[in-house]
């Protein structure tokens, strides 16, 4: 009796060290596709994260501009070419500085708004609400 028992406990064993190794290589195979995916969309990241670095530091720039054209009013050419009194020219073009420092801004929020990693989030969502629905089910 004890060999046919033992035999029979073989097959057994190996097919749970079988199905868990099985669980295993499905779990890498699952996060390797996962980097995968996550290494591509940080190369349009990457991208995307330089465009917004120009952007914030274009912003910068021309805000530091109107700031200095409003402060320190060194405006000869402007006030010579329209005859206008200093002040007048200084806050003209610090006006046109604001407006296009304003314009870079919203262009900047613009650009912010856009995520990041579309493709990954979407995924992790469809993952989230599979697991929910098995969760339910099983219950």
């Amino acid at each position: 009796m004890d060999p046919d028992g033992s035999l029979g406990a073989q097959p057994s064993k190996q097919s749970a060290s079988d199905s868990v190794r099985n669980l295993v290589a499905t779990f890498l195979s699952y996060l390797e596709l996962r980097l995968r995916l996550l290494g591509l969309e940080s190369k349009e990241a990457g991208f995307h994260l330089l465009i917004l670095a120009l952007l914030f530091t274009g912003t910068v720039v021309f805000f530091a501009g109107f700031l200095v054209m409003l402060i320190v009013f060194l405006l000869y050419l402007v006030t010579s070419l329209f005859h206008w009194e200093w002040g007048w020219s200084a806050l003209a073009c610090g006006g046109v500085l604001l407006l296009i420092s304003v314009v870079a801004g919203v262009i900047l929020r613009y650009r912010i708004i856009k995520p990041i990693f579309p493709i990954t989030v979407a995924e992790f969502k469809k993952d989230r609400e599979w697991l929910t629905h098995k969760k339910k089910k099983s219950e």
